[in-house]
């Protein structure tokens, strides 16, 4: 049941290549349901979840998989349901709320849809020891930070101190959410195929009521 994704651009050793990869996502919520939806149109089907949280109305504005059917419904089981609507091959691993003792085995890299700094923080410390890649993905308002950490520190990038503070804005457009997630998809597939990709110290921010809509910057 592969041929739904025969005109990906992908050669068949890449498309082999996310086909056969386990994506971590930590977070359904605005930038998570995009990584997610990307992902699986790309043609991934191995994925460990990390989120406990269910849906209410005020996810609505950017949340991919809030429905009015999905209301109080943990979002991972509305996750799963998606994504065996387009390929019943997907094996999903559930793995509850996210922590500092999170395990992380068996992934091959990790996206970050959280919205708070401190679950980015142990994220990205944990993908470092492990050796694996930490993509960051954030959006709030109408902006948006997109990049990859492979051996460069989370801390010094954002030069951050302690166990950190702060929460992403609750104001924020669904487009600025789904093209944080699409961007964040993109790059870790660049990443595991060998193609080029947003590396940490650079990051790719984006700012859609802007006139300048995209720009790279180097991290701290």
């Amino acid at each position: 049941m592969y041929g739904q994704f025969f005109r990906n651009a992908f050669t068949p050793r890449q498309q082999g290549i996310v086909r056969s990869a386990t994506f971590a996502i930590i977070g359904l919520g605005g930038t998570g349901g995009f990584i997610l939806e990307n992902l699986l149109r790309m043609g991934a089907e191995r994925f460990i979840i990390f989120d406990h949280d269910r849906f209410e109305l005020t996810n609505f504005n950017r949340q991919l998989l809030a429905t009015i059917a999905s209301i109080d419904e943990p979002k991972a089981d509305a996750a799963l349901a998606r994504a065996k609507d387009i390929n019943p091959s997907v094996k999903m691993d559930m793995r509850g709320e996210f922590n500092a003792h999170s395990s992380f085995a068996g992934m091959d890299l990790l996206l970050d849809g959280s919205d708070n700094l401190k679950t980015k923080l142990a994220a990205a410390k944990l993908a470092e020891g492990k050796k694996i890649p930490y993509v960051l993905c954030s959006a709030s308002g109408t902006r948006g930070i997109v990049s990859v950490f492979r051996n460069y520190s989370f801390r010094k990038a954002f030069q951050v101190s302690g166990e950190g503070k702060g929460r992403q804005s609750s104001r924020i457009l669904c487009p600025a959410a789904a093209l944080a997630g699409t961007l964040a998809a993109s790059q870790a597939v660049n990443c595991l195929i060998g193609k080029p990709f947003v590396r940490a110290p650079d990051a790719l921010f984006f700012d859609i009521f802007s006139k300048r809509l995209f720009w790279r910057a180097r991290l701290g």
